[in-house]
This record gives C-alpha cells, sequence and structure tokens, in this order.
C-alpha cells in the first residue's frame, strides 16, 4: 500500500506539472524586441549580428517571441532611438508600438578592445505598465559563443518568462531547490557607497572653508570688505560644496537600492521526464 501511495503521489507531482507547463505553453507568448541603444567601437551591422543572436537564444529557451537584428532597425527611426529613451516613457511607448513588442530589452555593447571581445549591458522595460530593471552584463569574448552566452543568460535577462521545454533522456520525476541568495554588498554598491561618503566630506570640508571665509569678510572693519575676487571665491566654494552634498546623497541612495536588490530567491524546480529519452517538462516556482 505505501508503494502504490507513493507511486500515485509521484503520478500526482508529474501529473500536475506536466499540466502546468502545457498551459504556459499555449498562454500568449510575450513579444520581445531587442532595442539597440549606445554602441561603442562597433558598427551597426556588428550590432544588428549580436541583437539577431540574442534574441534567437531568447526564443530558444524561453516561451517568447524575441525579435532583434536588421528586423528592428528597419522600424525605428534613421536616427535611432534617443539616449533619453530609457527616461521617457512616451519614448518607450512608441518604440514598443512601431516594433509591436510588449517587452523591450534595449542593449548598450561596447567593443572591449581584446580579440573581438564586447560587453553587452541590458535594461528591460515593459512599457504597458512603465517597469524597468537593469540586468546584468554579459561578457563576449568572440562573435563564435555569442548566441551561447546569451543563451546561458536567457533567464537573468527575462527572468519572469517561463522556460521552455527540452527534450532529456531518462524517467521519473526530479525535484531541487535552487539556493537563495542574502542581500550582500557587491561592487558597484561599495563604489556608490564610496562615492557618498567623498561627496559628504568634500561637502562638509568646502562648506565650513566658505562659512570661514565669509565671517572673515563681516568682521573686517577697515578698508572697503571683501575685493570681489574673494568674494567670488567664496561663491565658488560655496557651490562646490552643494555639489559635494549632491553628489553623497546621489550616492547613498544608489548605494541603498543596489544593496536591497542584490538578494535573490529561492525557486523549487520540478522536471517530471518520460522513461525512455521522451519528453521532460520543467516548471518554476517561486517562494
Amino acid at each position: 500500500m505505501q508503494a502504490l501511495r507513493n507511486a500515485l503521489v509521484v503520478g500526482l507531482v508529474a501529473a500536475s506539472s506536466v499540466a502546468g507547463a502545457e498551459v504556459a505553453a499555449q498562454a500568449p507568448r510575450p513579444r520581445v524586441a531587442i532595442v539597440p541603444g549606445i554602441a561603442v567601437g562597433l558598427d551597426a551591422a556588428k550590432v544588428d549580428a549580436l541583437s539577431q543572436d540574442m534574441a534567437e537564444a531568447l526564443s530558444a529557451e524561453l516561451l517568447v517571441d524575441a525579435v532583434g537584428g536588421l528586423e528592428i532597425r528597419r522600424r525605428l527611426p534613421a536616427e535611432g532611438v534617443p539616449p533619453d529613451c530609457l527616461a521617457k516613457p512616451t519614448c518607450t511607448e512608441d518604440v514598443a508600438k512601431r516594433l509591436d513588442a510588449t517587452q523591450l530589452l534595449f542593449v548598450v555593447m561596447v567593443d572591449a578592445g581584446s580579440g573581438g571581445a564586447v560587453q553587452v549591458d541590458t535594461t528591460w522595460v515593459e512599457p504597458a505598465t512603465g517597469r524597468s530593471a537593469a540586468r546584468p552584463a554579459i561578457d563576449i569574448t568572440g562573435t563564435a559563443e555569442a548566441r551561447a552566452r546569451f543563451a546561458a543568460a536567457a533567464r537573468s535577462l527575462l527572468p519572469d518568462a517561463p522556460v521552455k521545454p527540452v527534450a532529456r533522456p531518462g524517467g521519473g520525476v526530479h525535484g531541487k531547490m535552487t539556493p537563495a541568495v542574502p542581500r550582500h554588498l557587491t561592487t558597484p554598491t561599495i563604489v556608490a557607497g564610496t562615492a557618498a561618503l567623498v561627496g559628504l566630506g568634500a561637502g562638509v570640508a568646502l562648506g565650513l572653508r566658505s562659512r570661514s571665509s565669509y565671517r572673515d569678510c563681516e568682521a573686517r572693519t577697515t578698508g572697503a570688505g571683501c575685493s570681489q575676487s574673494e568674494k567670488d571665491s567664496i561663491r565658488r566654494t560655496s557651490l562646490f560644496a552643494d555639489v559635494g552634498f549632491v553628489v553623497a546623497v546621489g550616492g547613498a541612495v544608489t548605494a541603498a537600492i543596489l544593496f536591497a536588490t542584490s538578494g535573490k530567491e529561492s525557486h523549487l524546480v520540478v522536471e517530471p521526464a518520460a522513461a525512455g529519452g521522451g519528453l521532460s517538462l520543467g516548471y518554476t516556482g517561486r517562494f
């Protein structure tokens, strides 16, 4: 009886996972457009080729319809996308409408200068809701490995997209929990925090200096007081002090945001596989 109950449990888990995967496969797929942005040291043909590789890798790994490359460039204005498009909802909405896309991946590509190496920085945008998020940078050492690198990074580029079912030999039901990553100090967080401290120190020091110089001028009882050059110097020092405080506030806010988003939740992955080398379906749940 115990063996029968175990078999029933396994069967129910497998059936529910298969049903969930079938529902995900039948649901309307999001259309994701790879939008070329700033390119440093790369021509348009290279950018289009890499964008096409990214689109094909996303479509192969996830249940999405991804488009990129020359098809995207033909639909965009001849002058390209404005550099500040990400900061303007009207601009991202216009781009999405031109490309008939529900989600956008704005890419910035920089030639790393060593044997065709390229760094790709990506920002995800959903114009309908106004949501956006920066994605981890992808380092490509050569054109030949571009698609493989994009395929490996597919889940980090579109973490909410269902994973496409893959063929897998063997049978049974496989389940595992991915490790959770607690919030931690990353290099960008440390850099932002350091900038905040430096800005605060500079602002305080320059502010005290400006105040001291101003009081010296006020305390003079003989002559015409401060000269025009001294007044200009005090004004410049005050301005630099204000800049230091602005840098401190910006760095502190940035560091707080980076630290708050540095963690990763644990995921449950259940994969029922048909015996004899049939189809294996993956299901990902979040806790």
